[in-house]
């Protein structure tokens, strides 16, 4: 797993439909969606509406349309008997990166020109939380957390679903133990280039930076593929 990504769903990767309603489906679909990415799902597990009625104790319309929503987000596929888990190939991953390298340097360059003083604080604050984490996942969860404040502070909320969207499938491909993502020092370096551009309200640099930084994450995946 790279470290953008982190191991348990934050509330910045629930699409704004689910948020603030109570209803059946959004609850459901809040549950699958986590356990989905938590890798309770193996890649390619079929999913049924029976065996899910009875794992979530809740009726068969809630789950059905939870699962059409989950297919609309790219978590899941449809099989011959309902659902799957998507399961991914090198190619899906360095197409999803290539949109998201596109868009992720669009919102470096927009929070460098937008940015507001308090989106700055949380961006220091979660860097700083990075470069002095030393558990695992504490390390993985700040460091996507920063890439989060980051989205924030471009003030455009068309590229953030977007980028909810893509983060979230590569999230499913991520499957077993978390990775070592390596070089953590490199990785807060990269973040502390990106964060003095967007301080200085410098937008080319701060492009720049995020290009490489996600291209260098990019490749990363790709050897991991390659490996396995």
């Amino acid at each position: 797993m790279s470290a953008e990504e982190t191991t348990s769903t934050t509330h910045l990767l629930v699409p704004e439909a689910a948020l603030g309603r109570s209803d059946q489906t959004s609850r459901q679909y809040l549950r699958l969606r986590a356990d989905i990415l938590d890798g309770k799902f193996t890649q390619g597990a079929p999913l049924h509406e029976t065996q899910l009625c009875e794992s979530y104790g809740a009726s068969r319309t809630p789950i059905r349309e939870a699962l059409n929503w989950l297919a609309h987000d790219g978590l899941l596929e449809r099989a011959a008997r309902g659902f799957r888990v998507r399961s991914g190939t090198p190619e899906d991953v360095i197409e999803i990166y290539a949109a998201r390298v596109a868009l992720e340097s669009e919102a470096a360059g927009a929070a460098a020109l937008r940015h507001s003083d308090l989106d700055l604080a949380r961006l220091v604050q979660l860097h700083s939380f990075c470069c002095t984490a030393t558990e695992g996942t504490e390390v993985r969860s700040g460091n996507f957390k920063f890439h989060e404040a980051l989205w924030q502070a471009a003030h455009n909320s068309t590229i953030m679903s977007l980028l909810i969207r893509l983060t979230t499938q590569l999230r499913i491909y991520d499957s077993g133990p978390p990775s070592n993502y390596g070089e953590p020092d490199l990785l807060n370096a990269e973040h502390q280039q990106i964060l003095d551009a967007i301080r200085a309200r410098d937008e080319r640099t701060a492009r720049e930076c995020m290009r490489i930084h996600l291209e260098r994450s990019r490749d990363q995946r790709i050897k991991m593929f390659a490996g396995h």
